[in-house]
């Protein structure tokens, strides 16, 4: 039974007061994002498609339930520096971004930029000015806003020829060297978005030829999944802890020996041999809602460091007698694993968990509200083509997103469940 969400926020405000989670992750390369954040995420059709935005807003707001972060993706398919079809640079600027009030901007552009051919001089300085116009613009109207520039995503000459001598992806990464250099000059950060993701390519060519092609269908834009190469690298150039919570006890002396991000109470053991060993726990995050029994996730698995870089939900159990065990938690059978996988560590975030499950309803709402603010932005963007007036639908829409951002963040608020860890023969 789940808890109404006073209840929930309060038991989980109290939690937090004793735990060290907080002082974890402001001692030692805190994450980037803060607590009252408000992020755009600005760049061409490939932030349009919203996944790889869409997955950095899941990992903050299960892994940080405590903050509040608003997300909006300013994303339009075939911009540049210029601009492009939604309007020119400076409409996209004081009408997609700066009403936001942003504090972080993250900036993507370069796919459209060089032309799909070879780069010459020419497309480089039109390149390199029409990026610095944009990022002066932004620190002239909002002082003090976080910039992170973000080196374009590949074209994909991996699992396919190159388009010419020496490949358009050349021109991507010689823009990346751009990026990193302006981010230098503006006190901005860079992640380097291309270099990972053409590893994975590389790692799932010999895997799965056919299924490495399909990632970027078009050579350009990425297929959901893949939006996860992405922001990964974002995430990790951001501080993001690949932790979500560890828990270690200790079976015969029925102790919780070591918590990181959870909270172990009601630990009790049956009498007898096969005793079976029950507690209650409380973690301080939820992990992300990816299922390794869909074949592109475990597929993503394989050719990625997801799991080890971003979704670390373990939990340790030692001095268990030998043998085979079943680990139900709330009554759900998770999974049977043998005492020698306990000792080990079990990565929770591999198995369906009502964690996990709660972590896709998250996932869901942030699919929704992004979804209206979409509209909404293209709403503003089609005034110039049609000349009729986005209000007062954008209005409803904006009043439907704020309301749908209050419960993403209540239903992030993790709960407390029962653990269970019982010998097989016992275990009905």
């Amino acid at each position: 039974m789940r808890l109404r969400s006073r209840n929930r926020l309060t038991l989980f405000t109290a939690l937090l007061v004793c735990s060290p989670f907080l002082l974890a992750q402001s001692s030692k390369n805190p994450f980037y994002l803060r607590d009252g954040d408000i992020v755009v995420f600005y760049g061409d059709s490939i932030t349009e498609q919203r996944y790889y935005t869409q997955s950095v807003e899941v990992y903050t707001v299960t892994r940080f339930p405590h903050m509040r972060v608003q997300f909006f993706n300013a994303g339009v398919g075939g911009d540049s520096v210029s601009g492009g079809s939604a309007g020119p640079i400076d409409l996209r600027l004081t009408r997609d971004i700066l009403p936001q009030k942003p504090t972080v901007v993250t900036v993507m552009l370069g796919m459209n930029d060089g032309g799909y051919g070879l780069l010459t001089p020419k497309i480089e300085t039109k390149y390199t000015q029409g990026y610095e116009h944009i990022l002066n613009s932004i620190q002239q109207a909002l002082p003090g806003v976080r910039l992170s520039l973000l080196g374009p995503s590949p074209y994909d000459e991996i699992t396919r020829p190159e388009i010419f001598t020496g490949g358009y992806n050349s021109t991507l990464t010689h823009f990346g060297e751009i990026d990193r250099e302006l981010a230098r000059k503006h006190g901005a950060i860079f992640i380097d978005l291309n270099a990972p993701f053409v590893a994975s390519l590389k790692k799932g060519l010999a895997i799965d030829p056919l299924a490495t092609e399909l990632l970027l269908p078009d050579r350009v834009h990425p297929e959901p999944m893949a939006h996860w190469f992405m922001a990964d690298a974002i995430l990790k150039g951001w501080n993001a802890s690949s932790i979500v919570s560890s828990t270690t006890i200790d079976a015969k002396k029925l102790v919780a020996t070591d918590t990181e991000n959870s909270h172990v109470t009601e630990l009790v053991r049956s009498p007898g041999k096969d005793a079976v060993l029950d507690w209650t726990e409380l973690d301080d995050a939820l992990p992300l809602p990816l299922d390794n029994k869909n074949e592109g996730n475990h597929f993503l698995r394989q050719i990625s460091n997801i799991d080890q870089d971003l979704d670390q939900q373990l939990l340790t159990v030692q001095g268990l007698n030998p043998g085979s065990y079943l680990l139900t938690i709330d009554g759900r059978p998770v999974g049977t694993f043998a005492d020698a996988d306990f000792a080990k560590g079990i990565n929770l975030a591999d198995w369906n968990t009502p964690m996990r499950s709660q972590a896709y309803t998250v996932n869901w709402l942030i699919r929704d509200r992004d979804d209206a603010h979409y509209v909404r932005l293209r709403m503003f963007a089609n005034e110039l083509k049609t000349g009729t007036s986005a209000e007062p639908g954008a209005s409803d829409l904006l009043r439907f997103e704020q309301a749908l951002q209050d419960r993403i963040y209540d239903e992030a608020l993790p709960l407390p469940h029962q653990y269970r860890i019982a010998p097989v023969e016992n275990a009905r």
